[in-house]
């Protein structure tokens, strides 16, 4: 993870309703955490460093859909469209299958992967944290 996405994340954090959150990718996991106190009145951001061991497989043929990003999960490109994708769909790699917005961009949700849309873990308007799983693939038979 690069500086620059390390400062998006605590910029988006500290302007959100949110008192803590974890993030973690590969090794790297970071903590944010913002004072709770009505004395407090300055947020203050924490990040640690700590080794993590991998977690293990629990279904080789489940495929992740991870949010690449902290911010606010769509499922469809506005109230109006139909959901990008729905339980039992094909999604084909590079299909659209989800949206996040941060810092009010839309950011568009590829599939690196093809498979059968078998669970979709976040409400619509949700609040995701980056690597959050958003929707799980099954193999394609």
């Amino acid at each position: 993870m690069e500086t620059k996405q390390v400062k998006e994340i605590i910029e988006i954090f500290e302007a959100s309703n949110l008192s803590h959150m974890e993030l973690e990718e590969g090794n790297l996991k970071i903590r944010l955490e913002k004072p709770t106190g009505p004395a407090q009145s300055i947020p203050v951001s924490q990040i640690v460093h700590t080794q993590v061991e991998p977690k293990p497989i629990e279904d080789e043929n489940k495929i992740e859909i991870t949010s690449p990003l902290v911010g606010t999960f769509y499922r469809a490109k506005s109230p109006k469209d139909k959901p990008y994708v729905s339980v039992g769909d094909i999604v084909h790699k590079g299909d659209v299958v989800c949206m996040v917005e941060a810092m009010k961009t839309m950011n568009e949700i590829q599939s690196d992967q093809e498979g059968i849309v078998k669970e979709i873990c976040v409400e619509d308007s949700s609040m995701v944290e980056y690597g959050q799983v958003l929707i799980v693939l099954g193999e394609l038979e």
